[in-house]
């Protein structure tokens, strides 16, 4: 112990020493392992592969030989339930559908072929009938010959040719050639009425919306109040506004403000009462108001987006000067059937044939129009470089526009 205390500082000289002499060596050691580090060595090493290089030249690779050796059973795509072979779903396979007037929605054609009440809402705005029978669409397969195209300029090469209005009478070539009137003639064209369809009968939904009150002047009085609508209209308690051709002042207002998915929505009401009459009426902002009798709202394919808004015994006329102008009169409605029955205004009370047209067919429009949605008008688009052809997309609103006249008819240059 005498030795240690009285040698202790060298002792721990001494070990140091022996450390630093440990790391010198350690230091070289790593330099000279440094110098010997090559390009290799730096490399990520790489992954063996999961898979396993296979010969082509095997025999389980020869399919013709397996298709001969082997009984392949081909299972064609069918339903996957009894009662449902007119319409199924298979990856491979594609069916016709059309989409349903009552709840929009698409369902299998099938439907409507035989009289089937839509799966989805059981026709609830037709309390379960029948759907109206769709137009035939076996004109479809017919082709226009090309003597006849090329009468008119047109391509026989371009596919979509037949459904081009060339006469711009808002009917295509193909349901005039069908129809056997001139396609470049504007005046030589089907019943106009064909060219309707029903959108809506029963009590219509009106134009005018209420959407809001805008309390800016003056939160706490009613009179500063400024009554905001659909068709830009603004107006205040006191006012008067028109609904379905009748007139009604606006006799108080309501504020509201209700939540909705956690966003302020304005549910105020406007309390109206007829002009001069007994009928009282409620608008609830963001909700549609129906007529108060029974309409029928048609539309024009030749116009489409524009309503034709009518009652029994109206009046209305379809066409332009291009075209020549018919007149038609409402007969009556079939609520349940959704169809419009027309009358020739111009003939005698009591008359069987008033309902029928120059052709002798009946009148009834109905939700799928005379014209199937196939056979009508496609206009040519251009594209980017401003050109034409039966390789352009196709779409309303094309540089033909129904009422324009597109080509002479042949002998009438």
């Amino acid at each position: 112990m005498d030795f240690i205390k009285k040698h202790y500082e060298k002792l721990i000289l001494l070990l140091l020493l022996v450390i630093f002499i440990a790391s010198m060596f350690h230091v070289l050691n790593i330099i000279k392992q440094t110098g010997e580090i090559q390009e290799h060595h730096l490399q990520i090493p790489t992954r063996e592969a999961d898979y396993k290089i296979q010969d082509p030249n095997d025999p389980s690779f020869n399919v013709p030989e397996i298709l001969k050796s082997t009984s392949l059973s081909w299972v064609n795509p069918g339903p996957r339930a009894k009662g449902n072979e007119d319409h199924y779903s298979d990856l491979s396979f594609v069916f016709r559908i059309v989409r349903c007037p009552f709840c929009k929605k698409l369902i299998p054609r099938s439907y409507m072929e035989k009289q089937s009440v839509c799966p989805f809402c059981k026709n609830a705005a037709n309390n379960g009938e029948a759907f109206a029978e769709p137009p035939d669409e076996g004109v479809l397969d017919v082709m226009i010959p090309e003597d006849i195209l090329r009468q008119y300029q047109l391509d026989p090469n371009d596919p979509d040719v037949r459904f081009y209005d060339i006469d711009g009478d808002g009917f295509s070539n193909i349901y005039e050639y069908v129809m056997k009137t001139d396609m470049g003639d504007p005046r030589n064209h089907p019943p106009l009425w064909h060219r309707l369809r029903v959108i809506e009968v029963g009590k219509v939904s009106l134009p005018v919306k209420f959407t809001g009150i805008d309390t800016t002047d003056g939160e706490d009085d009613p009179q500063l109040w400024v009554l905001k609508f659909n068709n830009g209209d603004i107006n205040t308690i006191g006012g008067e506004i028109e609904l379905d051709r009748k007139y009604f002042k606006i006799e108080k207002a309501e504020r509201k403000v209700e939540n909705v998915n956690g966003e302020k929505k304005d549910a105020s009401i406007l309390f109206l009462k007829e002009v001069g009459g007994n009928l009282e009426v409620q608008m609830k902002a963001g909700e549609t108001v129906r007529s108060f009798v029974d309409k029928a709202q048609l539309e024009d394919s030749a116009n489409p987006g524009k309503r034709i808004t009518v009652t029994v015994g109206e009046q209305f006329s379809l066409g332009n000067r291009l075209t020549g102008s018919e007149s038609y009169r409402v007969k009556s409605f079939d609520t349940k059937a959704g169809s419009v029955l027309l009358e020739n205004p111009s003939a005698a009370e009591g008359d069987p044939n008033a309902t029928k047209d120059k052709n002798g067919t009946v009148m009834l429009v109905s939700g799928f129009g005379q014209v199937s949605p196939r056979m009508k008008v496609r206009e040519r688009q251009q594209n980017r470089m401003g050109e034409y052809g039966p390789d352009m997309p196709y779409g309303p609103g094309g540089p033909y526009a129904p009422g324009q006249r597109r080509y002479q008819a042949p002998g009438r240059r």
